[in-house]
């Protein structure tokens, strides 16, 4: 049986390099000083034909940018997980697609502690995240330290938490910790800018869903919940964790960012949609403004995650607005009809105005789920945007916008990202202006390697 999250870009890399020159086509912008970290699923060994790439053990991978020269490191992440089946040189511990195998290893209290879908940088520490586990903490050189809990013995966090750019506090949440698990609930917390918890509510859900994303507003924060179900108890009769259950609509929950439960309120959509990744969101007065890759054509009985019979439907770039005092939607309206996902902004204006959004998109193919093709840069200020198409042979991941300099206005920067080229089998790192994504690249880094499939990353100024 063949298996999509083994082949291609997401086929494994069983090496661990450390490249201290990298060769450059063009020339790196001197503004760039400083380390881009992307982390992404990289399976260590195979438990089965099933495997997802969820289940993939955290590979971070490590561009350093110093005065025009560059250098390249990837680790994996050295979980319990990992250390345990690197010591018995095989795979120990079922994925989620193994239905049976997993319900065992859960009734025998055997927990995976994979960490593979963000890294962020919060209270001068490196955390990598993955919505279901642990927090582990690694270093500059990726060297796995130790698993963190901030001061509040924190059971985990989402893979989206959301850094403030004015406090420097961290907004994050969980609902996947075993506490909950079997509970409508989900578990807030803000950390300040000294890594300690401040604030922390149990907010009640109407139902659990992959709730993998949110956004914070000015003074509020939203949880978008959309009808893609959680029950880990549907594993008892052959089910899958995750079902797509349309019926329910979609429901919004809008709370003050130091908020209660009893202060959230709960706006339903009837439409059925799904959104992984939110864009951002801010205040507007009594509304809040929020834009997301959202995708409203999924049928009923839709599978996205049985072997070999995965559907994966096109999201596209939608914007919402809310009336809190009436707790209602004033709009939803699709910005464009291109899909795409994995969207970035400028993080400088997180939970406040911007104009500037950045997504990995698909021009070129049908939608096959992650195969981009396209990095498109919208001006929602003008309803303009611009398309740098790195062609059918290459796949682009995710964006990160770096700005030019700490003060330089929104957008004035560059975006880098990862683009397998598929004919090759190896990947470079691609540099645009930002405010000029449709030119020629900045600068191309050339890696002898393929970089598998990342999630998410961050950039980390001066870090080297």
């Amino acid at each position: 049986m063949s298996n999509k999250y083994l082949e291609g870009v997401f086929a494994p890399l069983d090496v661990e390099y450390d490249i201290s020159d990298c060769e450059v086509i063009g020339e790196i912008p001197l503004a760039l000083q400083g380390t881009l970290f992307k982390i992404g699923p990289n399976p260590q060994y195979i438990y089965s034909q099933n495997y997802h790439m969820f289940d993939g053990d955290g590979m971070v991978h490590v561009l350093t940018f110093n005065n025009g020269k560059v250098s390249y490191l990837n680790r994996w992440v050295r979980t319990q997980k990992f250390l345990k089946e690197r010591e018995v040189s095989h795979a120990i511990y079922a994925g989620f697609r193994d239905k049976e195998d997993k319900l065992k290893q859960i009734q025998m209290g055997l927990f995976s502690d994979t960490v593979n879908i963000n890294v962020i940088n919060h209270a001068n520490k490196l955390l990598v995240a993955n919505e279901g586990n642990d927090i582990y903490q690694i270093d500059t050189k990726i060297n796995t330290l130790n698993k963190f809990k901030f001061n509040d013995e924190l059971s985990g966090m989402t893979a989206h938490p959301r850094i403030c750019p004015q406090t420097g506090d961290l907004i994050m949440y969980t609902y996947l910790s075993r506490d909950i698990i079997t509970s409508n609930l989900i578990k807030y917390f803000v950390a300040n800018s000294d890594g300690h918890v401040i604030h922390k509510e149990n907010i009640e859900v109407p139902y659990k869903s992959l709730l993998h994303d949110f956004a914070i507003a000015g003074d509020y924060v939203i949880f978008p919940v959309f009808p893609l179900t959680c029950n880990i108890g549907r594993l008892f009769s052959g089910g899958n964790i995750f079902e797509w259950e349309p019926q329910r609509g979609c429901d919004f929950g809008i709370m003050p960012r130091f908020g209660t439960n009893e202060e959230c309120i709960w706006i339903h959509q009837d439409e059925p949609g799904l959104a992984i990744h939110i864009v951002s969101a801010y205040q507007n007065g009594d509304f809040l403004i929020m834009d997301a890759c959202y995708s409203d054509n999924i049928p009923n009985g839709a599978d996205g995650f049985t072997p070999n019979k995965e559907e994966v439907f096109p999201a596209y770039l939608t914007r919402w607005i809310f009336d809190i005092p009436n707790k209602k939607i004033i709009s939803k309206t699709r910005v464009d009809d291109k899909p795409c996902e994995f969207p970035k902004i400028d993080e400088r204006y997180t939970g406040k105005i911007y104009i500037h959004i950045y997504v990995a998109s698909t021009l070129h193919s049908n939608w096959y789920g992650h195969d981009f093709d396209a990095i498109t840069h919208y001006d929602i200020s003008n309803n303009t945007k611009q398309v740098h198409d790195f062609g059918v042979d290459s796949t682009a991941f995710e964006p990160i916008f770096v700005p030019r300099s700490a003060n330089s206005p929104e957008g004035d920067g560059f975006l880098l990202t990862y683009v397998y080229r598929k004919s090759e089998d190896r990947s470079d790192l691609v540099i645009l202006d930002a405010f000029h994504v449709d030119k020629e690249p900045l600068a191309v880094i050339k890696l002898p390697h393929r970089v598998p499939f990342t999630f998410h990353g961050t950039w980390v100024p001066y870090l080297n």
